[in-house]
């Protein structure tokens, strides 16, 4: 097929030709990309009268838009979600019908009569705007997995996150974020690569609170093991707690409650038994029971303190989970999903996991989307949405391919956002973007609308050849970095383009460069700093002072939340999460456990100073 035509095909199937990179720089798809997803998408969309789903915002009147103009009057019949119906006429005004109606928030079925003919749209009726903070905050993050304290088992648990809530309540803050606590293979330590969107890790389950727990029953010199190793061994731990867990289940005798339960969790829990060939259905029937029951203890726990829990929800899901098959009609084939080349990340990104077909998912009227989030807001307070991006389109690299030859699909953005909001409001949950690297004008114009919180950072927003650092809006997320991002002491002394240039993203001469953009970056942020009085004049080369001079500067902003990331408090060189290196991401425990956090001098002052700073930002 010769390349205009392959376009115009391309782009009549939500098949983006073009894109700006995170330089500004529009790149072309390539024609082999092209043919790829076209060979994916083409045959996928079919002809309808009317369009599968309809959002009405607010208090509009939901209106319809058919193919072609109805020649007689229109009936119609409302199946509302509480059960209830509604019906009328109308008269069409050309192709186009709008019923006088209000419809109360919440997810319908509509059916229009005409002609002799029946169509029928799933109508989301949700709020203009999600859920917005009750009050400004700021918190901590950290991932669970890596949380020490005296009673943790070798990786933090729920019990450790409520620890960590109470520690910075003491401070006055109100919130601990943390990565996904999702479903997982024991040999896919990434939380973005979850079994499920809808089930949990018993890893993080608290053992010594579950009530058929027996002390005597836990193994000391494995305890002791995993509690003194450097890195979080999450097979190992796993493995004892799942021992112990496994006698806890043997002594479940089972309630009304767990009944109800089950019927939400049993076909999950029999793809994880066949999955593992074991007879263990038993057994994921009672983890996820405790931990739809712990979590629920934890929210409520969090609310009192604070914002509440901060969860993430990730994009995807492991292609081999149970996501991908109980709902496998929902997924495209042989594409992954991923980002382009950035600044960060020279060679783009191929995250693993199979994109949403952006057709079947409105013919199944978002099933899994809802449930997926709902499983989320159901137990958050705030919820961050990996790559928000993906709500508008996604980077398709086609099996086989490099990650750099890539294509973006389009989604229906407004039906996704309007589910958020709805889930949100209906939940009380305040819902935060990721909107970091390559990101369409149009995204953050779509959440400032919809009520979706964005991010700032700190790293992101350094230039080297302009003003480093503006406010972060209003409504945002403020921090120093992320978990795929270097830590502060990383950035600041350059450790991480050392790093970049043995893993073969830099040559020498690229890594030059780096670091002469490095420097001036960093000269740029102690004259921003200095200009606003966050730091006095002195040694540049104290990472430490620097960081305290940039929390003290976000610890004063207008943001909603401040997040403060815990490794940075200390000067950790090591990231969570270093991108295409799994054996080096996801493992890293914090070097300080929380009680000698607790009795750190340094540590008590950062934190009393953002309290104080904060205090002030919200009067």
């Amino acid at each position: 097929m010769r390349i205009q035509p392959l376009r115009d095909l391309a782009r009549s199937l939500s098949i983006e030709t073009t894109y700006i990179d995170a330089t500004g720089k529009r790149q072309q798809a390539s024609r082999e990309a092209l043919l790829a997803a076209v060979d994916v998408r083409r045959g996928k969309r079919t002809e309808r009268a009317v369009e599968p789903v309809t959002v009405v915002w607010g208090t509009a009147k939901p209106t319809v838009t058919l193919a072609s103009a109805p020649t007689e009057r229109v009936e119609w019949d409302l199946l509302l979600e509480d059960g209830s119906w509604r019906s009328g006429r109308t008269h069409a005004a050309g192709n186009t019908v709008t019923l006088d109606e209000t419809l109360p928030f919440g997810y319908h079925t509509l059916h229009l009569h005409t002609g002799g003919k029946s169509y029928g749209t799933f109508v989301i009726a949700a709020p203009p705007k999600a859920y917005a903070p009750r009050q400004k905050t700021w918190g901590l993050f950290l991932p669970l997995y890596a949380a020490r304290t005296r009673r943790s088992w070798g990786a933090g648990d729920l019990g450790d996150l409520l620890q960590y809530a109470q520690f910075v309540d003491q401070y006055g803050g109100g919130v601990v974020a943390t990565l996904p606590m999702l479903a997982a293979f024991d040999d896919e330590p990434s939380p973005y690569s979850p079994v499920s969107r809808l089930f949990w890790n018993e890893l993080y389950l608290d053992v010594t609170r579950v009530p058929e727990f027996d002390p005597t029953e836990v193994d000391h010199g494995v305890l002791a093991h995993l509690q003194q190793l450097k890195d979080v061994d999450p097979a190992a731990v796993m493995r004892e707690k799942r021992r112990v867990l496994e006698r806890c289940a043997a002594r479940f005798i089972a309630t009304a409650s767990f009944e109800r339960f089950a019927e939400t969790a049993r076909e999950y829990a029999e793809f994880r038994a066949r999955i593992e060939q074991r007879d263990s259905a038993a057994y994921h029937l009672y983890v996820q029971y405790r931990m739809s029951q712990q979590l629920r203890e934890a929210a409520n726990a969090a609310q009192r303190l604070g914002s509440g829990l901060y969860l993430d929800f990730p994009l995807g899901t492991n292609p081999g989970g149970y996501d991908a098959w109980r709902y496998a009609e929902a997924f495209a084939k042989n594409v992954s999903v991923g980002a382009p080349p950035d600044g960060f990340f020279t060679k783009g990104q191929n995250w693993g996991f199979p994109p949403f077909d952006p057709d079947a998912i409105r013919e199944q009227r978002y099933d899994y989307f809802r449930a997926a989030v709902r499983n989320h807001v159901t137990h958050a307070g705030v919820l961050r949405i990996d790559h928000v991006m993906g709500l508008h389109r996604l980077y398709w690299i086609p099996n086989g391919a490099d990650a750099k030859d890539g294509v973006y699909v389009r989604y229906r953005e407004e039906e996704l956002y309007a589910i958020l909001t709805l889930e949100s409001r209906r939940h009380g949950c305040v819902i935060v973007g990721e909107d970091l690297g390559t990101v369409p004008p149009e995204v953050p114009k779509m959440m400032a609308r919809h009520g979706l919180r964005r991010m700032y950072v700190v790293q992101y927003e350094i230039k080297p050849q302009e003003e480093p650092v503006g406010p972060p809006p209003a409504a945002s997320v403020a921090s120093v970095n992320t978990h795929d991002m270097p830590t502060f002491a990383g950035f600041y002394s350059g450790h991480d383009i050392d790093d970049r240039v043995a893993q073969g993203l830099l040559d020498e001469r690229g890594a030059t460069q780096e670091r002469e953009t490095r420097e001036a970056m960093r000269r740029r942020l102690i004259d921003f700093l200095v200009q606003r009085e966050y730091l006095t004049h002195g040694p540049t080369q104290d990472t430490q002072r620097v960081l305290e001079a940039v929390q003290a500067f976000l610890a004063s902003t207008d943001a909603e939340i401040v997040l403060v990331n815990l490794e940075d408090l200390w000067g950790e060189l090591v990231p969570q999460n270093v991108p295409g290196v799994p054996a080096r991401s996801w493992r890293h425990k914090l070097r300080m456990g929380l009680e000698e956090m607790q009795a750190d001098g340094s540590i008590r002052r950062v934190l009393t100073n953002v309290a104080a700073r904060r205090n002030a930002a919200v009067v």
